[in-house]
């Protein structure tokens, strides 16, 4: 693929890039774990997924007996069923996926936590906390973390398309937020940037190449010049992102984004961004991505808008998967799928169109085509009161639930601590700097 075919991709996408501050020639390729966190944005609802509770005050949709369980194997869920009005588009219906069908196809993949107490009711202050294992916004997302602990000089090491983007500084962020702009940025000498199929350009190729050579030795002269830290560092990563963008031609992206029917927009933002984060993996250039699905603050109309909103989301998490195991990669990835916190306890109202409104105790996923990775598949830690939809507590040792006063209640720095853990890198410089003060629990083995 050329460089400009990638740029028409990752436009579509919009792409927008900072670069590392250290030249990157002759870097090796990245080659694994990757890591995939899914945000879905606004609270989700976990009654609806994979924390299910018997039809009554939290569940109005579906039947769940604790006792004769609907579950695969020992991960319990929800068995809803999508409703026929639950989208306009006749060809929508594909892209959404039932209960059934994930569980059954990930379940032996999968590591759920139930019974997460997230501590907060506050949006911004649970996506923070869920991706970063801390409330204030200086820590880094974990992928961040890995990423600036595995490959810091990667130009597209860690990749956020939406939900907690924080690097603590370790790193630069490559957003995934801008439709167009970064056509007009990569491509300066195109007269119109934005028309994939325009290629006029204000000047002949090599007097651009002469009027580029003149900026990068005039900025290199004002970095030289500068005293403060930050316009130094700011200058010098506008240096590299011009002088690199050739590197990112490496990434050898699909000729054509998925397109969805209108009403499925955010999943197909989200898709887009999946096709890039892909072959960014595949050519070693990248570590960690973010994706987000919102859509989830569901105050009214919860039994359509959020079974809706969980149905694109299983499906968007599935065609990561299938993505990952076309590109080969899906034995060496995991991916985390989190919210901002839960909803409920029960509905706000009595009418059909009520809605559940924000609750602290929430669930998190963890899958891998390598359950390995995860320290084993087919797993359930943690759960919630039927009668209340509190967290109980876990023992420490055996992960086994604990209602006793002894049992160790689930928080996001326990996920954190577990993570660093799993992922190496609980003993790193960065992972140091940005300590996590908890129990060590042996979440993923």
């Amino acid at each position: 693929m050329n460089r400009r075919s990638f740029l028409k991709i990752a436009a579509g996408t919009g792409l927008a890039v900072a670069l590392p501050r250290h030249a990157r020639a002759a870097l090796p390729p990245y080659k694994g774990p990757f890591y995939v966190m899914i945000s879905a944005r606004g609270g989700w609802d976990p009654v609806y997924l994979c924390d299910p509770k018997p039809k009554g005050t939290f569940n109005r949709l579906y039947d769940y007996d604790p006792v004769d369980p609907t579950a695969v194997g020992d991960v319990h869920y929800a068995d809803i069923q999508l409703p026929a009005n639950l989208v306009t588009d006749p060809m929508s219906p594909q892209y959404l996926m039932k209960n059934a069908d994930f569980f059954a196809k990930y379940a032996s993949k999968l590591v759920v936590i139930n019974g997460l107490n997230m501590e907060t009711n506050n949006h911004d202050r649970g996506v923070v906390t869920i991706w970063s294992g801390r409330h204030d916004g200086g820590y880094p997302n974990f992928a961040a973390l890995v990423a600036a602990e595995r490959a810091p000089e990667h130009p597209l090491a860690f990749i956020s398309g939406g939900g907690y983007s924080g690097t603590g500084s370790l790193i630069p962020v490559t957003r995934l937020n801008s439709v167009g702009s970064f056509r007009k940025l990569a491509e300066p000498n195109r007269i119109n940037p934005t028309d994939p199929n325009s290629t006029a350009t204000y000047m002949h190729a090599d007097t651009f190449a002469r009027v580029a050579a003149a900026q990068q030795e005039r900025l290199a002269a004002f970095k030289a010049k500068q005293n403060l830290p930050k316009i130094e560092r700011s200058a010098g990563e506008l240096y590299l992102a011009r002088g690199n963008l050739d590197a990112l031609a490496s990434v050898a992206l699909p000729d054509a984004l998925i397109d969805m029917p209108n009403e499925m927009g955010d999943l197909e933002r989200m898709a887009q961004q999946t096709q890039l984060a892909m072959a960014a993996f595949t050519a070693g250039l990248a570590v960690g991505v973010n994706l987000e699905l919102g859509g989830f603050d569901t105050h009214a109309n919860h039994d359509t808008a959020q079974v809706r909103q969980l149905a694109k989301l299983l499906w968007g998490i599935d065609y990561v998967m299938s993505q990952a195991a076309a590109a080969g990669l899906d034995s060496n990835l995991i991916v985390m799928v989190g919210s901002d916190f839960g909803r409920g306890k029960g509905y706000n109202g009595m009418d059909a169109a009520s809605g559940k409104d924000h609750w602290p105790v929430s669930s998190a996923m963890f899958l891998s085509g390598n359950p390995g990775l995860l320290g084993g598949g087919g797993r359930v830690i943690g759960g919630t009161t039927e009668l209340e939809q509190l967290p109980i507590g876990i023992d420490p040792d055996t992960l086994e639930l604990d209602e006793s006063d002894d049992g160790i209640v689930l928080t996001a720095p326990h996920l954190h601590v577990a993570l660093r853990e799993m992922a190496g890198v609980s003993e790193s410089a960065a992972a140091k700097k940005f300590g996590i003060v908890t129990e060590m629990l042996p979440l993923f083995g």
